[in-house]
């Protein structure tokens, strides 16, 4: 399916003179299930890397304060579990609220956007993350939505679009390229 744009401003980006004619149709427009999936793909992977690398170190000074007593720390599933969602909550919020998209929506060249096709404020950010991060299954809302939204895009009405510009946009407003 391909979806409408989000504004009449999320249509018309500021550098598609520079993106392949290809792609020049689909920026602005919503993105579907397949590119999202990717991006959290490896959004997943940057918040596991993360943890893993905080394991290895928490690991490592345990063995310089101990080298002799050493054990591999297990900490319980269910910290892993809080652990990882306060992750991904940080780094989303972060993310979002910075320059609106996280790496793999970097990578993919995605965006979310708020309903006027502006970058998210901090407390929407937070509030998009915390619902992504505690309801993560409301993306496959995407599949049988004919505007491509998420659970989590239609209550905190945000968009994720399309935008391989590489800037992020204006707080204020979203303008057309110079002629």
């Amino acid at each position: 399916m391909t979806a409408e744009p989000v504004d009449e401003r999320a249509s018309r980006p500021r550098a598609t003179r520079a993106l392949p004619v290809v792609v020049r149709e689909h920026q602005g427009r919503r993105a579907g299930i397949v590119t999202r999936l990717l991006a959290n793909a490896v959004d997943f992977a940057i918040v596991t890397g993360f943890l893993i690398g905080t394991w290895f170190t928490w690991a490592a000074l345990r063995f310089l304060r101990s080298p002799t007593g050493f054990t591999w720390p297990a900490p319980s599933w269910w910290i892993v579990v809080v652990a990882f969602e306060v992750v991904a909550f940080v780094y989303f919020t972060v993310s979002w609220a910075t320059t609106g998209r996280t790496y793999g929506a970097v990578l993919l060249g995605l965006r979310v956007v708020n309903f006027r096709g502006r970058r998210m404020r901090w407390s929407g950010a937070a509030l998009r993350a915390a619902f992504c991060v505690l309801f993560w299954v409301g993306l496959f809302w995407v599949v049988v939505s004919r505007s491509n939204r998420s659970v989590q895009d239609v209550v905190l009405r945000t968009s994720v679009v399309y935008d391989w510009d590489i800037a992020a946009p204006a707080e204020q407003d979203v303008t057309e390229p110079p002629p």
